[in-house]
């Protein structure tokens, strides 16, 4: 079976925002325009732009609001992650999936920042489209729906390899093969095609780049986190499997066990005050 699929292409809003960027000046009252026509996507990015890993010093309570508090270049590296829900609207993987999908990228995010010197929104991206090939999978291969609810508890390297014997092709490949598609940068690619030998390759079994090595260990750390405040989880449940994926990443990343553990209860509180605050709205 061919590992050929079909990958949607970037969302209309995406290939106009980049015309917009490419400007001399870009018109940040256009782009603002672009956002807020795809109402989805602009409450999405709103709430992901709010979330407490992503350090603003004030909410932000527009699109215009928050280009200014972080950049536009920021910006438009988290639209393009989030317009990924855009892309498969008609995928039927719930809402859960996609906001565990925005917490991770935001944790990844925090976690480049604190602990490596590497762009934090390559950084987002990877975290946001790191189980993106799921939903390719689900618009393409019959029975994908069933296979993963009775294989999502496994490990990346055990979901691949049985991936591929049921349908030939891996949910890793395919985000990978959309993450190139949609020319987001061989770091983001590779990132999210290592995810099942990542612990051959933080352990020095495999070679890869340094950089794709720290972001696979930031990717780690950053779904460690999201299994802590979200009960939905596709991937990794498999608890043994995944403490020995914290611990080499931690290693790999030379951050001791007490300062993360401290940094995820801080963002665990942060979650959970946010969480509130959204019920009493």
């Amino acid at each position: 079976m061919s590992d050929a699929m079909i990958i949607p292409p970037q969302p209309n809003i995406l290939l106009s925002i980049q015309k917009l960027m490419g400007q001399e000046e870009p018109d940040i009252g256009a782009i603002s325009t672009l956002v807020k026509e795809d109402i989805a996507l602009y409450t999405l990015f709103l709430s992901a732009a709010n979330s407490p890993w992503m350090g603003l010093s004030q909410p932000a309570t527009s699109i215009e609001h928050a280009i200014m508090l972080m950049g536009l270049d920021r910006i438009y590296s988290m639209v393009q992650g989030i317009a990924i829900r855009s892309a498969f609207s008609d995928c039927p993987l719930q809402d859960t999936f996609w906001n565990a999908a925005i917490d991770v990228a935001g944790v990844c995010s925090d976690l480049a920042h604190r602990f490596s010197g590497l762009d934090r929104d390559i950084a987002f991206s990877i975290g946001m489209l790191h189980n993106a090939g799921m939903a390719i999978m689900m618009n393409n291969q019959p029975g994908f729906d069933t296979f993963i609810q009775d294989h999502g508890f496994l490990s990346c390297a055990k979901l691949c390899s049985n991936e591929r014997n049921e349908f030939g092709t891996d949910h890793y490949l395919q985000g990978a093969l959309m993450a190139k598609q949609w020319n987001l940068g061989e770091e983001v690619v590779f990132s999210i095609r290592c995810q099942p030998i990542a612990q051959k390759i933080l352990t020095g079994e495999k070679k890869m780049d340094e950089n794709v090595c720290t972001y696979l260990s930031i990717l780690l750390l950053a779904k460690n986190v999201s299994a802590e405040f979200r009960k939905y989880w596709a991937i990794d449940t498999d608890t043994d499997e995944a403490n020995y994926e914290t611990e080499i990443a931690l290693n790999y990343m030379h951050i001791n066990h007490g300062e993360f553990d401290e940094l995820k209860e801080d963002l665990l509180d942060a979650f959970a005050t946010k969480k509130e605050k959204e019920k009493s709205h």
